[in-house]
């Protein structure tokens, strides 16, 4: 049976709506889509009108019909219908309906980001609280997070009765929602570190987590609550109710809402997000709508929920950009791309610029690289060279080498890259003559890929491979992952080492470039050798942020630069105290005397340099300081910079800290324990933040008492 389909309204300028027939079942939602409607005709099929009970429902024509809600539908019962249908031989909608069913684009946008504090666990906090760490205070900036999914959520809310008039109600469920956040962390934002968090966070922290309230550490508790308090406890009334209409976080205080998911977008590298989609508009009576998000990262093989805004109770309407914090997820510590066309060049060490490393000592002339000497050698390093950053600190641990490559360099055919390493002697160049050793582990790539209505995360292997040519066999080869081939998750390295592997010292390491057989590319103007082809394309080594000048081209058939490995730890040790310059290694000490009593501690604090030593050592400082009793004061011994404590190291009389009386340490009391604390900090580093484990901290005990 076909029935013709009358839209009841419908002018001769307008459009006609695309519409479906669908089956709803017993609960009330939409089961399936029956067939479309073509050609303003509606095909009723022969098992469809055997039925003498059921619901249908005309709707707009949507490939997914999670789109639709079934109130949004015209439903029809068959008993009743079916028989007018018979007779009639055509459906009639009313333009009440038929005009909701015209869809328009709506588009959200918004902005992940991930600030202090850092949560990477809870033992990272509390130590923060308590200024465990006051040499390496955490960060109070925030940073983009990315690999991530932001999944957009729609929510309507229907407020009955429609006319707000309790004001006061909404206000007392708005505070009882604010005192109950478990977490209430200081405010936060760009700029320096004022200094520790004061230890009442700790112990909320404590108390929540006693409480079961481990969740709430993923997001920030919503600072916009407490403004929404304020307004509406000091604006007038009809201001007040302004107020409410526009702020969608207040409607669940008077309205009913139900929510529904509408899709799911990528984070791009700096955290931003856009998703637009169709929508058809709701002519449900005192209905309203905003939108929040909920947020997952690919992390460990699986995804993690980061941030949820129906729990942080952040609700945003349609035209606003959302800003969203989290404590938890990953940030991508976003590099910014070097300047200049058709090159490649190593970009960063973890989070650390190449050009922070002092491998470009020699300098430039008219953009022209003077460290690199040769493919695989530099200049004779100052005794510095190596090191990164302003404190000279030494590379230990694994290192994860961040490459860059201009999108160019496809079209000139280059599609392997290739790491080696080798021991530098003290000209700079490989040690003995050794030929580098190529660096074998295997990388994988994850990229985004789409299935179905949603996004996945897909492994891609880059390496290594091995390619033959001209007789010879070429190993370590990875595949160049252009930004052009996959959507790929930010974050991801190019090839890792593992430091601990290699004897102290200073090393080379090289990058190449290879072709689809495994030639090697050379810049053009570089002479050649075996099998090498000449291509239009440059090393540059890296030596500021970016501008005029901020690169070099390196001349060579491979970029190489200097690394300083290191991984001996700092050395620290309390090891007597003294008075009046008497000095006890005794276990338990109960120091008895007068006021004019000294006191001191003898102590070691160093980092045993190499061969070649840097003009200051691998420790950054160190510190002594001293706490009375049980809340009591305390104080600061002595503390030092990069100075090793004694020069002579184990060997000889150890350092004492100066002086001080028992009056001083005492102050009021005539008694008292006391705790002394050593801590020593070292510089080492892999690029993405400082070794603690290389670090020292030691603690002993003691007591004073001032006798007649």
């Amino acid at each position: 049976m076909k029935l013709d389909l009358k839209l009841s309204g419908l002018q001769t300028t307008e459009e006609a709506p695309k519409l479906a027939l669908y089956l709803i079942d017993s609960s009330g939602e939409i089961k399936s889509k029956l067939n479309a409607i073509e050609g303003g005709k509606l095909d009723v099929s022969p098992d469809l009108q055997k039925r003498e009970r059921g619901v249908v429902a005309l709707g707009p024509d949507v490939e997914d019909i999670s789109q639709l809600r079934a109130d949004s539908l015209l439903q029809l019962r068959l008993a009743d219908q079916l028989p007018a249908w018979e007779k009639n031989k055509f459906i009639e909608v009313p333009s009440l309906w038929w005009k909701r069913w015209i869809p328009f684009r709506t588009c959200v946008s918004g902005q992940v980001r991930k600030c202090f504090p850092i949560v990477l666990d809870v033992a990272t906090v509390k130590a923060r609280a308590r200024a465990v760490f006051p040499h390496q205070p955490f960060p109070r900036f925030c940073l983009p997070v990315c690999n991530g999914i932001v999944e957009v959520w729609e929510r309507t809310c229907c407020c009955r009765p429609p006319l707000i008039i309790d004001i006061p109600s909404i206000i007392a469920r708005l505070r009882q929602l604010i005192d109950s956040e478990p977490i209430k962390f200081p405010p936060h934002g760009p700029g320096p570190d004022p200094g520790p968090i004061d230890r009442a966070v700790a112990q909320n922290i404590d108390r929540a987590l006693a409480m079961g309230a481990a969740e709430q550490l993923d997001f920030e508790p919503n600072t916009q609550l407490p403004v929404d308090l304020l307004n509406l406890q000091t604006l007038p009334t009809d201001k007040a109710l302004e107020y409410f209409e526009k702020t969608p976080s207040l409607w669940r205080f008077w309205c009913h809402c139900t929510a529904h998911k509408v899709g799911e977008t990528v984070l791009s590298p700096n955290g931003t997000f856009n998703f637009c989609f169709s929508q058809f508009p709701v002519f449900l009576i005192f209905c309203r709508r905003s939108y929040f998000y909920k947020v997952k990262q690919w992390q460990g093989g699986g995804w993690v929920y980061i941030y949820d805004g129906s729990a942080a109770n952040q609700y945003f309407n349609a035209s606003d950009f959302a800003s969203l914090s989290t404590f938890r997820g990953l940030t991508c510590g976003q590099v910014p791309p070097p300047d200049g066309t058709d090159f490649a060049t190593l970009q960063a060490i973890g989070g650390t610029p190449s050009y922070q490393l002092t491998s470009h000592y020699g300098g430039e002339n008219a953009g022209i690289d003077l460290t690199q000497t040769g493919a695989f050698s530099v200049l004779a390093p100052p005794s510095n060279g190596g090191l990164v950053g302003s404190d000279d600190a030494p590379w230990a641990k694994t290192l994860s080498f961040l490459l860059f490559f201009h999108p160019d360099l496809k079209n000139i055919g280059a599609k392997f890259y290739r790491l080696s390493v080798v021991a530098a002697d003290s000209t700079g160049a490989p040690a003995g003559g050794a030929s580098p050793e190529v660096i074998l582990n295997p990388v994988a790539w994850q990229k985004f890929v789409f299935v179905g209505s949603n996004w996945q995360v897909e492994a891609a292997a880059l390496g290594p491979n091995t390619k033959v040519t001209g007789g010879n066999t070429i190993i370590g080869l990875f595949e160049i992952p252009y930004n052009a081939d996959a959507l790929w998750l930010g974050g991801q390295y190019h090839q890792w080492l593992d430091t601990t592997r290699y004897a102290d010292g200073r090393y080379l390491l090289i990058l190449e470039l290879f072709d689809s057989n495994g030639d090697r590319l050379v810049p053009q103007g570089v002479p050649l050798s075996g099998t090498d082809k000449a291509a239009a394309f440059s090393f540059l080594r890296l030596l500021t942020a970016n501008g005029p000048g901020s690169t070099a081209r390196v001349p060579f058939a491979a970029l190489t630069h200097l690394f300083w490995f290191d991984n001996r730890p700092c050395y620290g040790n309390i090891e007597d105290l003294e008075q009046d310059g008497a000095a006890s290694t005794s276990q338990c000490q109960f120091l008895r005397g007068n006021a004019n009593s000294l006191f001191q501690v003898g102590f070691r604090a160093f980092h045993a340099t190499i061969a070649m030593p840097p003009p200051r050592t691998f420790m950054s400082g160190y510190s002594l300081t001293w706490h009375k009793g049980l809340n009591g004061p305390s104080g600061i011994l002595e503390t030092g910079g990069d100075v090793n404590q004694p020069s002579t190291l184990l060997a000889g009389a150890n350092a004492k800290t100066p002086a001080q009386t028992f009056a001083q340490l005492l102050g009021t009391s005539t008694a008292c324990s006391f705790a002394v604390n050593l801590d020593v900090i070292c510089k080492h580093t892999n690029g993405s933040g400082h070794i603690y484990e290389y670090d020292v901290h030691q603690e002993a005990a003691f007591a004073l008492s001032i006798e007649p």
